[in-house]
């Protein structure tokens, strides 16, 4: 145990059991706040590739770089971002049971990111408006609850408990 929280032994032994609960407390409220930094940071770093995704097709995106952009993005880096986000998500139980609600939070954008780029020009050079594809909305879902079990059913270390 002493090992385990860096505190020596006689510490453990002679002194009090406030001094020894109030160091775990702390120790405890800096693990998770640690997490909550962790998961942050992976939300964060999704949305800026996600949005990165959208200011590329529409400031830097041609014509005929169109195609180009629906394969590399829509079909490689933000499904390939989505199941490492969710499979880190997963795999560091972050959210406990309430991870499993970036699936349809990362089927949403992913349908968001298909609807703002080539449905909307689409529909700014037709004139014509069009609901989102709804298939976009389960492709992502769908790579996120592949990543969320991946990770969530990889075994983990004993010290990276955190229930």
């Amino acid at each position: 145990m002493s090992d385990l929280y860096h505190v020596s032994l006689d510490h453990l032994l002679k002194g009090g059991s406030t001094g020894y609960v109030d160091y775990l407390g702390e120790r405890t409220d800096a693990v998770k706040s640690r997490r909550q930094q962790s998961f942050l940071a992976l939300v964060l770093v999704y949305l800026g590739i996600w949005a990165f995704s959208l200011i590329l097709f529409w400031f830097f995106t041609s014509g005929s770089d169109a195609m180009g952009y629906w394969i590399m993005f829509l079909w490689v880096v933000l499904p390939v971002t989505t199941f490492v986000i969710s499979l880190l998500t997963g795999r560091n139980d972050y959210g406990g049971r309430r991870k499993w609600l970036a699936c349809p939070a990362c089927g949403v954008l992913y349908m968001l990111a298909h609807y703002a780029t080539f449905s909307a020009a689409n529909m700014a050079a037709t004139g014509r408006f069009h609901l989102p594809s709804f298939s976009m909305f389960v492709t992502g879902a769908a790579i996120a609850l592949v990543g969320i079990a991946i990770g969530h059913s990889y075994p983990r270390h004993p010290d990276s408990s955190n229930k």
